[in-house]
């Protein structure tokens, strides 16, 4: 009787398992909701020490949980030798719907008057020193390093906002972010 339960039992999880599962042609679970990111995985202390020359580190702060956005900053080593770097990050999930995300970004874009569009980042991107911010897959970055508002500080920006962008859509594939998301831009 017992080997009885037990192979019921096997057999009863392996199709709980395999119906939870999903697969990739029917678009399961794993394939609608990407992994819950933070934003030292995109935006990483390499690519921040590599944006200015110097050697960085996660501030003792670790990463700082805001509302809804998860902030990272790299200080240089030793403290003051090169300017910080922060990235926040603001994903969507099962409670916060991107388009809301959309909403804070756009709020947020409005009430800056000296921003200006950067095209070929995300899916939206602009500048208003000293941060660059991006929309993307249902997510919104948002980048400062250093203080200065010149030609050369815009491309620090551009740069680590490239790399930033390139690592979120490694994480989170078109498909996950059409099938979890009620965005407003299409």
């Amino acid at each position: 009787m017992k080997k009885i339960l037990a192979i019921i039992s096997g057999a009863a999880l392996a199709v709980s398992l395999t119906a939870c599962g999903g697969n990739k042609a029917g678009g399961g679970a794993s394939a609608r909701m990407p992994p819950q990111l933070s934003p030292e995985n995109i935006l990483t202390v390499e690519m921040a020490a590599n944006s200015n020359g110097g050697t960085m580190e996660l501030s003792s702060d670790g990463v700082v949980a805001e509302g809804n956005k998860l902030t990272a900053t790299y200080v240089g080593v030793p403290l003051g030798s090169v300017d910080t770097v922060s990235i926040s990050l603001e994903q969507f999930s099962s409670s916060l719907s991107s388009s809301q995300i959309w909403t804070d970004y756009e709020n947020e874009r409005l009430t800056r008057e000296d921003m200006q569009f950067i095209d070929g980042i995300g899916q939206d991107c602009y500048i208003a020193f000293p941060y660059i911010c991006i929309y993307d897959r249902g997510c919104y970055i948002r980048i400062s390093a250093g203080s200065g508002n010149n030609d050369a500080q815009k491309q620090v920006l551009i740069s680590l906002a490239s790399q930033a962008v390139a690592q979120l859509e490694a994480s989170i594939t078109p498909e996950q972010a059409e099938a979890a998301s009620d965005n407003v831009i299409q």
